[in-house]
Parts: C-alpha cells; sequence; structure tokens
C-alpha cells in the first residue's frame, strides 16, 4: 500500500493528515517486511523529527490498528510488535524472533481447518497462524 492510499483512507474515516502521521507511516511503509515494537518505531521517527513524542507515536499505533490497517503480534517472548498489514491475498507469516523479518506463507490448509471445525461444532469464521524462527542472517551472527 502506497502513503497516498494510505492518507487517502484515513482522510475518508475522518483523520487529519499531520505531518508526524505522514512520517509514522513512511516508516511503516519502508518496513513492511519486518515487525516492530512502538519503541522501534518512536526512534526511527526521532530520527526524522526530534519534536514528535512518543505519546504521538502511540497514539498513531492505537488509530492505525482501530483502522484495521496495522497487524499485531506478540514475539514468544511476550513482546508486542506491529506492521502494516499486507494486501495481498489470504497468507500466513513466519516471523524471525530476534530482527522481525518476516516471509509471507501462502499455503493455507483452510479447508483443512473448517473439517476439524465442522467436526467439533464449530463453524469457523476465521483464523491465523504465524510461524516463529530465526532467520539465516542471524542465526549466523
Amino acid at each position: 500500500m502506497t502513503l497516498n492510499q494510505l492518507i487517502e483512507q484515513l482522510k475518508q474515516k475522518g483523520y487529519k493528515v499531520t505531518e508526524p502521521r505522514k512520517i509514522i507511516l513512511s516508516i511503516l511503509i519502508n518496513n513492511i517486511e519486518t515487525v516492530i515494537t512502538a519503541d522501534e518505531l518512536y526512534l526511527m521517527v526521532k530520527l526524522e523529527n526530534k519534536k514528535i513524542n512518543r505519546s504521538t507515536v502511540y497514539r498513531n499505533i492505537d488509530i492505525l490498528t482501530e483502522l484495521s490497517l496495522l497487524y499485531k503480534t506478540i514475539t514468544p517472548q511476550g513482546i508486542s510488535k506491529v506492521k502494516l498489514k499486507c494486501t495481498t491475498s489470504h497468507h500466513h507469516h513466519l516471523i524471525c524472533d530476534i530482527c522481525g523479518k518476516i516471509v509471507i506463507y501462502d499455503d493455507c490448509e483452510f479447508t483443512k481447518y473448517n473439517k476439524f471445525a465442522e467436526t467439533n461444532g464449530f463453524t469457523l469464521t476465521g483464523h491465523t497462524l504465524e510461524l516463529h524462527g530465526i532467520c539465516t542472517n542471524c542465526k549466523s551472527v
């Protein structure tokens, strides 16, 4: 998703397009293949504009989450990380537990999950699957 597309979505929902918001969105776009913590995002924002405070970053994370524009995950260590949602078709993620790199995994056995749900008296309304590991770059460190 481009910066202009994200800005248009914000405008349609009645949100102002502020300079801090543009910086945050640009950073998220540039890190689309990585999950990052709010603090990591804040540090990247500070490199762009020293006047932007931590609460602005956190507030924008909340807004983007509310608008369903962010993908959130919790690492095995219990750390919350985010990235912009992908705009591709249904898929899953393989996430490096050290650097946050994401690889998209397109193979989904939804029919298998649906059959399992039906067998147990459930109507499946959705699912998520995250695979966690350590990428090649992080293993070699």
